[in-house]
């Protein structure tokens, strides 16, 4: 009787989690040309690649508990496989939640890859050879409602970042930080962010840490505008110490048709080439339009630099379109121009155009 009693508890419990789950499933299919994929000097050519880009989430919520779960991939087949490589990038992610009424608990843990080529010059302006990336991150935050106005958060992250090519050092980032908000009225709000990060080289290596301080506000300047500014200084400790000041924004515009993005950022963030933390800048902007009601053009323009040895410029210009064809599927058309100038002024010029099919499904 008690076991029947418990597998009842237990049905009604992944019942009671079913009727309250939600997943989406897309389904992505492109033919992309792309023209010096490396930004050489002089170009070698280009390659056509087609890719598959499967995605899969599963979130679930009930009483205080939320969880997701993502799977993924990037399937890519290069027609010269001299410039790019034929190669495939899975992702992995699980997030998990607990609500009380005045504090939440999140724990998080993910594995994704990607290409080199793409991340270094979106990342620190700067171009290396076509190489995997793997990250694997687990982290937890924990928020607390400290007033009716102020908020504390305290988190921490464990990244390893490894590379399939000896030209690039793998690494462990630690990382421990906080944050202290303050709403001064319903459309403003002040925080202070410290932070704490220690980062370890795979094999042989120095350690390097990294102690950083912002304080910024994020506010509604108006029904449509929205605003985040912060500012602070980070300070480096290893073989060489290094103090830099660090800061950025983020404007944002949503109007009925138009849409608006502008961020700015200079940081301290890790490089592989190096295995320890360079100065980055990075600026970005996007504008959207709806053309009608089931098709919408963006342009992207973004620029970022990183300083040091291994120092580079790098800029990317892309303008996209993509149109409801039905309930259930899309088009994506796009073309992108990059550019990158290396420490010594070599500068490279490239271009890509794209055309894909989109499948969405979303329900419960």
């Amino acid at each position: 009787m008690m076991k029947a009693h418990t597998f009842l508890c237990a049905a009604l419990a992944l019942w009671g989690s079913a009727a309250n789950a939600q997943q989406s499933v897309r389904l992505g299919a492109e033919v992309e040309r792309i023209e010096n994929p490396l930004l050489s000097n002089v170009s070698p050519g280009g390659a056509t690649v087609v890719r598959l880009l499967p995605s899969y989430e599963y979130e679930t919520q009930r009483d205080r508990i939320r969880s997701r779960f993502t799977l993924g991939a990037v399937l890519e087949r290069s027609s010269n496989t001299q410039l790019l490589a034929s190669r495939d990038y899975p992702s992995l992610g699980y997030t998990w939640g607990y609500t009380w009424p005045t504090a939440s608990l999140e724990l998080r843990a993910s594995l994704a890859e990607s290409a080199t080529r793409n991340t270094e010059l979106q990342d620190f302006g700067r171009v290396t050879v076509d190489s995997r990336e793997r990250t694997v991150l687990a982290g937890a935050t924990w928020t607390k409602e400290l007033t009716a106005r102020t908020r504390m958060a305290l988190g921490f992250e464990d990244n390893r970042v490894s590379y399939d090519t000896p030209l690039l050092r793998g690494y462990r980032e630690q990382e421990i930080n906080s944050r202290f908000s303050w709403e001064a009225s319903e459309r403003t709000s002040y925080f202070i962010e410290p932070a704490h990060a220690r980062l370890t080289p795979s094999g042989a290596g120095a350690t390097s840490t990294l102690n950083r301080l912002l304080v910024g506000m994020t506010g509604e300047l108006a029904p449509d505008w929205s605003l985040t500014v912060f500012g602070g200084q980070a300070r480096t400790g290893s073989t060489q110490k290094r103090s830099d000041n660090v800061g950025g924004l983020r404007l944002n515009y949503a109007g009925s048709r138009i849409s608006t993005a502008v961020e700015w950022a200079r940081d301290m963030e890790p490089v592989g080439t190096i295995a320890g933390y360079a100065r980055t800048e990075a600026l970005r902007l996007r504008v959207a339009y709806q053309l009608t009601d089931k098709a919408t053009v963006a342009a992207t323009a973004s620029r970022s630099r990183s300083v040091g040895f291994t120092s580079g410029t790098g800029s990317v210009i892309s303008v996209t379109l993509e149109n409801e064809l039905a309930e259930r599927w899309s088009s994506v058309l796009g073309v992108e121009d990059r550019r990158a100038t290396d420490v010594v002024g070599a500068t490279g010029r490239g271009w890509a155009v794209r055309a894909g099919l989109v499948y969405l499904f979303s329900g419960r």
